[in-house]
């Protein structure tokens, strides 16, 4: 009975044993799935990190695509339909310029956007939601404007027979080109928390797109009256999206990265942007940065102050009709002083 007894611990240690290396090798597994499918390139950072001039040299199809030649999903579907690989060259352009233009007097400029792609920062956030909202704004334009195929103009609603307008012309198709940049940036596959996190900001972009909708109309009647308005959706200029999404990325909330729970749920009005890491400290890039006034100089130049000088700048002025035509406006070149602000 004690060899016996001797035998069955040492069975049930090596059994043990056996089972925790089991499980050590499975979590290796696991996590080094994990790492690669967070480190797989998306079509958001491809947007802000690929130098596609050396690809712009053809106007055919297939060379606009090659600069999405790691994404399989985007350059099959770029090289497939016309009017795509315009599109997605012009969403590069639009959100990169947006960017830019949005944080040109913020302590992050939109530059070195490399680093932002490893974690899932406010700053990924705010450049996942910017370029889809771009994507889907540039597709609803091009529908309406015949640029892309198998895309038409937006359908209304019935129209009210007792009032003097009525639905009509052809409007930004916003329904297709939601449908589209679905698929475009397969927001319908499910993935892991960051995954899910940056669906959801990218779901963000392409709800301030759907509501940037108005109503535009034109007259139409004898002699300039306006007995009859045809009206049809238009979306504002995408500078205001951009400001409402700069808006949201001021406001937004650092989520747990444990589980999905934290994530906000979408019947909120208020949506706002999501992110998991902390932003590193951009104080050391502003050096020489220039601000817009004392006030921005503040908050941009992290306390160390900042020079002004002043610079001489030309300007339209002292326009008037031409003598030869009433069509034809000439103006002059003014030189003006100008306060230049600079961090120190």
């Amino acid at each position: 009975m004690k060899i016996s007894s001797t035998v069955n611990v040492t069975s049930l240690v090596v059994i043990l044993f056996l089972y925790s290396l089991l499980n050590s090798n499975t979590g290796a597994e696991l996590n080094k799935t994990t790492t690669k499918v967070s480190r797989r390139k998306s079509f958001v950072a491809v947007v802000f990190t690929s130098n596609f001039t050396t690809y712009n040299t053809t106007r055919s199809r297939k060379g606009l695509c090659r600069w999405l030649k790691h994404l399989k999903h985007q350059a099959r579907l770029c090289a497939k339909r016309k009017g795509l690989a315009e599109l997605l060259l012009e969403t590069k352009k639009l959100t990169i310029n947006s960017c830019k233009q949005q944080f040109q007097f913020e302590q992050w400029n939109c530059s070195n956007t490399k680093k932002f792609f490893k974690k899932v920062y406010r700053e990924t956030a705010f450049m996942y939601s910017l370029t889809t909202s771009a994507f889907m704004y540039l597709v609803a334009r091009a529908c309406a404007e015949g640029k892309l195929s198998n895309c038409k103009c937006a359908s209304h609603g019935k129209s009210d027979n007792s009032s003097k307008w009525q639905w009509g012309g052809c409007g930004d198709n916003t329904k297709f080109a939601k449908t589209f940049t679905n698929k475009i940036f397969q927001l319908k596959r499910k993935g892991d928390t960051p995954r899910n996190i940056l669906k959801y900001d990218s779901e963000i972009g392409m709800q301030v797109v759907m509501e940037s909708e108005e109503k535009k109309c034109k007259c139409h009647g004898l002699s300039g009256s306006c007995t009859m308005k045809i009206c049809w959706k238009r979306l504002r200029p995408f500078e205001l999206i951009a400001q409402e999404l700069k808006n949201r990325y001021h406001g937004a909330i650092q989520v747990d990265s444990d589980n999905n729970i934290h994530i906000p749920q979408k019947e909120d009005d208020n949506q706002k942007l999501v992110y998991l890491e902390k932003s590193p400290n951009f104080c050391p890039l502003t050096v020489g940065r220039r601000c817009k006034n004392t006030d921005n100089c503040a908050t941009l130049c992290c306390g160390r102050g900042f020079s002004t000088s002043l610079e001489k700048v030309k300007e339209t002025c002292n326009c008037r009709w031409s003598n030869e035509s009433l069509y034809q406006i000439s103006c002059q070149q003014c030189e003006k002083e100008e306060t230049v602000y600079v961090c120190q």
